[in-house]
């Protein structure tokens, strides 16, 4: 980076970022090991990069340069750290914001009041990597010159001829990468003695010098081709966030014509898919503690299974199957795998998906087909590609974690995190944070002197529109920043609308446009609203002075009868009709305070229609580390509720059917792009006919009345328990945390124990 970064100063920013992803490509160490495809992030397996250019603050809290374990890389460390640590985008945003807004946000961010995306780089949706297995870059790099000729030379075509040269570029760079292999695979052939290796080499040899530049014409090279876009979007910019859509579908047409000619069988098939699958597990990220604790390195590399066809028919195909017998097998964290579940998917498909939940790595998720076309429909009509169709909208697939996008056409630029938890916390102090002992928040008033509930919602929504202005504006200066010196030439290339239009991927180039912001804890601030409502307003049993000073002493010593009454107050998850509509106008409330923040929209434009997402992946516990003891009764430190519509532990009594019906009252999900529930279920549940039916007919109830997402843990909690005491009996042991899965071991304590103490549900 630094011998790029200087040879090109002066240059436009676009090309210099793909001059620098191309010397990257050229100088990186390859290797080939025993998998069947080639590619990989670094150097080494599991190797990351460091991603400077973004945020370095935690190299210099994790003395990066004094870890170094070799002098190069101590140079490299060194050189980054002083280059940017003005230049970086955290430092450059803070320092807008402060001078446009008047004060610094750096307590918001530092006190988890709210979580920042620009401190690591976020992932980019569903890319069109079949374009290129179907067509090669040969061609792709055909019309990308066809288009950058047919321009005048003339100012205001200058940034379609940046951008264009920078596609060149990059694309050439991939072909190159997939050159170099061939040349490894060649060399390493010559050597080899065995013969069968020999032969192995030579066929990794022979597919990297087809694809990705010319059509795969069978399945293996449509899967190497597509592992190759894949690993360079990752390298571009790594993050959680690149999914692999319909995958299955997409390469079900290779499959069945080799299938047809005799090359291949479902077996070979499926040990393809093994081998991908691996290569996605070796992908990763690290950008400090902070981050680790977010995400506990998920990566979103989400595979949607089922759906529909253009038409409304069952999209549900083959390849699915066989997907899922390659994660049955693995039984490893990466890829996620997500059910459109439909009307008219097919008994025997949903088995195979119930025997993939009952080896217990928690996947696949359930997600409503019919609210992702309403989504779709309903956010996406009208925008720049003109009016969305019924036919693409039921082509609706998966992103990232949960949420549900257009395939290939939608850019999805990070937001951040609002935690609801501290917004109650500063609702409670009057704006002041007491962990921090700093003014996070407005002003709102002691609520010892509010008469009546609503003037304590009053109050919390004033809270919670400081959160989302904070975070919002935050965002908006950052996304701004990295269209001017961080853009994403491939990840562009990949979305469809940026070629058409000449216009890279942040500055506006896709056709759809979504928001990663992802709201966390709202069950939390609803259950505490309600505990308030019930216990000081309604019954009277507590006087707010009296909870006040229970909040402060944690529940603990002679306050410990009043943190049993506030935990034992109605809760969501128990389909209490006073419970669900409070659920519902918290969710509405947040809504109203994303789209209040200058005109609503996003950093593009205000008349791009967007929402945010509800789900916590495991930043619930990086937000309760940070949060006080609350009304609801949790403790300081405690980890928040999990998703978004799960329920605190050991709170929903009634029964998995009313847990689900909380879910689908508490919250619209055509108008948010993504919510999220967690169900824990004994380890027999799905050992039996009747067991599966109950599951079945649960899920099928939930999507009746509209709800969105379910996700089951079918694992014994005595196991769990055993796990952390006797960590290395247990390193292959993956568990669903909220949105993804990891594995149970390599989890953050306050994780594990969140998972352990979610209420387990029984159809008894």
């Amino acid at each position: 980076m630094a011998e790029v970064y200087e040879d090109t100063a002066g240059y436009q920013q676009i090309i210099r970022r793909a001059k620098f992803m191309a010397t990257l490509l050229e100088r990186k160490k390859l290797y080939i090991d025993d998998n069947l495809f080639v590619g990989s992030m670094a150097s080494t397996v599991n190797g990351i990069y460091t991603y400077p250019e973004w945020n370095v603050d935690w190299m210099k809290e994790e003395k990066t340069v004094q870890k170094s374990k070799t002098p190069a890389d101590k140079k490299a460390n060194e050189w980054a750290l002083n280059y940017w640590d003005k230049r970086a985008l955290k430092p450059r945003t803070l320092e807008i914001f402060e001078k446009r807004y008047g004060f610094d946000p750096s307590p918001a961010f530092d006190s988890g009041f709210v979580v920042s995306f620009f401190d690591w780089p976020g992932g980019g949706g569903n890319l069109n990597y079949p374009r290129v297995y179907n067509e090669g870059l040969g061609s792709m790099i055909k019309e990308v010159e066809e288009r950058q000729m047919s321009l005048d030379m003339r100012l205001p075509n200058a940034p379609k001829l940046y951008f264009y040269e920078a596609c060149l570029i990059v694309m050439k760079s991939i072909i190159h990468l997939a050159h170099r292999y061939a040349e490894l695979a060649r060399k390493m052939a010559a050597k080899a003695k065995n013969p069968q290796r020999k032969r192995e080499l030579l066929d990794i040899a022979e597919v990297c010098e087809r694809v990705p530049e010319h059509p795969a014409r069978n399945l293996r090279e449509a899967i190497q081709c597509h592992f190759l876009c894949h690993i360079c979007a990752e390298i571009e910019q790594v993050g959680c966030g690149y999914s692999e859509a319909y995958l299955g579908q997409n390469f079900e047409p290779f499959y069945q014509r080799d299938k047809k000619a005799g090359l291949i069988g479902p077996e070979d098939a499926t040990f393809m898919l093994e081998n991908l699958f691996i290569k996605l597990n070796e992908i990763g990220y690290y950008y400090g503690e902070k981050v680790a604790l977010q995400n506990s390195a998920d990566l979103g590399q989400s595979i949607s299974l089922g759906g529909y066809t253009e038409d409304g028919e069952d999209a549900t195909a083959e390849m699915d199957y066989l997907i899922l017998d390659a994660s049955k097998y693995l039984s490893l964290p990466q890829p996620p795998l997500s059910c459109v579940y439909t009307e008219r998917m097919s008994g025997k498909f949903l088995e195979k998906v119930l025997d993939v939940i009952d080896t217990g790595v928690g996947m696949p998720q359930f997600v409503n087909g019919n609210v992702m076309i309403k989504r779709a429909l309903h956010l996406w009509t009208n925008s720049k590609a003109g009016d969305l169709t019924l036919e693409k909208a039921r082509r609706t697939c998966v992103g990232a974690c949960v949420g549900s996008y257009i395939p290939y056409e939608t850019g999805h630029p990070v937001e951040g995190q609002p935690n609801l938890g501290k917004v109650i916390e500063l609702t409670m102090n009057n704006g002041f944070d007491p962990r921090t002992k700093q003014q996070l928040g407005p002003k709102t008033g002691n609520p010892e002197s509010f008469k009546t509930f609503e003037e304590l919602y009053t109050a919390f929504e004033q809270q919670l529109q400081c959160c989302e202005d904070i975070l919002r504006r935050g965002a908006w200066i950052a996304s701004m920043l990295t269209a001017e010196f961080i853009p994403v030439t491939w990840r562009s290339i990949l979305t469809k609308g940026c070629i058409e239009s000449g216009t890279e991927s942040w500055n506006g180039g896709a056709n759809y446009y979504t928001v990663a912001q992802i709201s966390v804890g709202a069950v939390d601030a609803a259950n505490s609203l309600m505990a308030m409502k019930d216990l000081v307003y309604d019954n009277k049993k507590l006087t707010m002075a009296e909870l006040k000073k229970a909040l402060a002493a944690n529940f603990e010593g002679k306050y410990e009868k009043v943190g049993k009454m506030c935990y034992e107050a109605p809760k969501h998850g128990n389909d209490i009709p006073e419970v669900n509509r409070l659920v519902r106008r918290v969710y509405d409330s947040i809504l109203h305070a994303f789209n209040n923040v200058d005109g609503g929209g996003n950093y593009i434009s205000k008349d791009i229609k967007t929402s945010l997402d509800a789900y916590t992946k495991s930043i619930h516990n990086l937000m309760g580390l940070v949060t006080g003891a609350l009304p609801n009764g949790k403790k300081a430190g405690v980890a928040l509720t999990d998703g978004s519509l799960s329920a605190m532990p050991g709170t929903d009594v009634n029964g998995p059917t009313a847990l689900v019906m909380s879910a689908a009252k508490g919250c619209d999900a055509v108008k948010w792009c993504a919510t999220h529930m967690n169900m824990k279920l004994p380890p027999d549940q799905l050992k039996t006919r009747k067991g599966r039916e109950n599951v079945l007919r649960l899920v099928k109830t939930l999507f009746d009345n509209d709800g969105y997402h379910v996700q089951f843990n079918v694992l014994n909690t005595d196991i769990l328990r055993d796990a952390q005491k006797h960590p290395d009996k247990y390193r292959d042991l993956v568990v669903r945390v909220a949105g993804f899965s990891a594995f149970f071991t390599k989890l953050h304590v306050g994780v594990q124990n969140e998972i352990i103490e979610r209420t387990l549900q029984s159809f008894e």
